[in-house]
């Protein structure tokens, strides 16, 4: 694993023990003391054990140590490359202020990065994404990562659909991203109605000082999932193009006869817009099972674009 938050736990506990060891300041106690509050449940025997046999020769019976030195987890040089590659990634910006990411570039300097975005190809990816890289849009995206951390309302001025103006207070819940628009989203509530808001067409925001924001429940959150199943008949390499067309779902495929498969695919119920008029992109290769109200939305498409063709036709001759 890259990085791991079972093992890294598993070191920094350790590590916390040789400290209080260091600082003449252990004994069994403390010792599982430790163990209990940084590990897991398990590890009281696991740790603790083959710390106090000798098994890991760090702690002398006495709970003193012979390691000098304060314990470090230094990165490897595969976790280098990788914090290198999230160094240069466009929206790194927006979390790290030019300072710490001057002072991060210079401690990683000569390490080749993992990857970069040259070797990524999104051909659905919509070419209106956010504007990372301006000023205004930094400052509002911070405005609302201090409030996420603090738990502050939001004083929001809003641009509406039809050029209006809107101006409202919010709590905030969380920040979500959309790789295909490439546009972050803020997950919030107003006036006790959860909501969705495009930080792009925020104009403003202010943090509300002595504001505290609502608590936010499991059940407050915004319920996206839904699913659709598709019966793909293999023709011109069709089960092919819609698994590359969807390879950003959660997904599943059977064969049910010979070139004929069914895929089940998830999705968010906000984007099914969308998922409507690419399923119909692929003509009668693919038909859509269930569920009956997706079909429906399908049938209406359709009926919608014969109505058109039929308008055209009439209005040429």
């Amino acid at each position: 694993m890259l990085f791991s938050e079972i093992y890294s736990s598993y070191y920094n506990t350790v590590a916390a023990i040789i400290s209080s060891a260091q600082k003449h300041a252990l004994d069994s106690d403390s010792l599982y003391g430790i163990v209990r509050e940084s590990a897991f449940p398990e590890s009281v025997v696991t740790i603790g054990g083959s710390l106090e046999s000798g098994k890991w020769p760090l702690i002398k019976k006495d709970y003193t140590t012979n390691i000098k030195n304060p314990p470090t987890m230094p990165l490897s040089t595969l976790q280098k490359r990788w914090l290198k590659a999230v160094l240069g990634d466009r929206r790194i910006g927006l979390f790290v202020d030019e300072k710490t990411r001057s002072e991060l570039g210079r401690s990683l300097e000569g390490v080749e990065p993992l990857f970069s975005e040259r070797d990524f190809f999104l051909y659905d990816r919509y070419s209106d994404g956010d504007p990372y890289s301006t000023p205004d849009y930094i400052e509002k995206f911070r405005t609302i990562l201090n409030a996420l951390h603090q738990r502050k309302k939001l004083k929001v001025e809003y641009a509406g659909r039809f050029d209006q103006t809107k101006r409202f207070v919010i709590s905030p819940l969380k920040i979500e991203y959309s790789q295909k628009d490439d546009k972050f989203r803020l997950l919030s509530k107003i006036r006790k109605r959860n909501t969705v808001v495009n930080i792009a067409r925020i104009l403003k925001c202010e943090l509300l000082e002595n504001s505290t924001a609502e608590t936010w429940r499991d059940e407050d959150l915004p319920r996206g999932g839904a699913s659709v199943t598709l019966e793909i008949h293999d023709e011109r390499k069709a089960l092919e193009r819609v698994m590359l067309a969807f390879a950003h779902f959660e997904k599943s495929a059977v064969q049910v006869e010979e070139n004929v498969y069914r895929l089940s695919l998830n999705y968010d119920s906000r984007d099914e817009t969308e998922l409507v008029v690419r399923v119909l992109s692929f003509g009668p290769m693919v038909k859509v099972v269930e569920p009956q109200t997706f079909v429906e939305q399908v049938r209406k498409r359709i009926s919608k674009q014969m109505e058109l063709m039929k308008k055209n036709l009439v209005e040429n001759h």
